[in-house]
């Protein structure tokens, strides 16, 4: 690895973080299978609290560009159809997995929120992001008339998304994917003019 090279300590920082978690990941791990030099983490970083943002930010950043590469496809017209198409992806992706890999944020969200008031605010900061991506194909779809309007589309966003967090970890904890398929294929049906 190069001596500064940030992005690759970021890349093994998120991998631990997601296998094994934040409090179960030492800074000794961290350095050791990134070859990252001490001073340069430090001096980069500060502390792991500090690194752990750097990771969360990283995370949310690529996770966006996932969703907006869906969502905002205008190849696809209805964004009713992107949705279901994300819906899809997400389901696949996770049985192809074994819902072995999670969402980083929703990782710090059950280990870290209750107890580390800046790992819960940049946890929140990343998934606002990604509800705005929601948000904005949600817009898309009552301007096309495929999404009711009587309800404020942020909030069908926090709906939703919290529907895909929700299926996916009963689906993990049934081993059994249909249960993300319906959590999605319900809440796109509420959403549905």
């Amino acid at each position: 690895m190069k001596k500064h090279d940030k992005e690759s300590v970021i890349k093994v920082g998120q991998n631990l973080f997601k296998t094994i978690g934040y409090y179960n990941t030492g800074t000794e791990e961290i350095l050791k299978q990134s070859d990252y030099p001490r001073s340069s983490f430090y001096y980069n970083f500060k502390s792991k609290e500090k690194f752990a943002e750097h990771v969360l930010e990283y995370y949310g950043n690529n996770s966006v560009k996932f969703y907006r590469s869906i969502l905002e496809d205008q190849k696809v017209k209805s964004p009713m159809k992107r949705f279901e198409l994300f819906s899809i992806l997400m389901a696949d992706m996770a049985s192809k997995n074994e819902f072995k890999s999670e969402c980083l944020i929703q990782k710090f969200s059950v280990e870290c929120a209750g107890n580390n008031e800046n790992l819960r605010d940049m946890t929140q900061k990343q998934l606002n992001k990604l509800l705005l991506v929601f948000k904005t194909c949600i817009d898309a779809g009552k301007n096309a008339g495929e999404v009711r309007t009587d309800l404020e589309s942020i909030e069908m966003a926090k709906f939703l998304h919290a529907q895909l967090y929700g299926g996916f970890l009963l689906s993990r904890l049934q081993n059994n994917i249909s249960i993300l398929k319906n959590n999605m294929a319900y809440a796109l049906d509420f959403m549905r003019v």
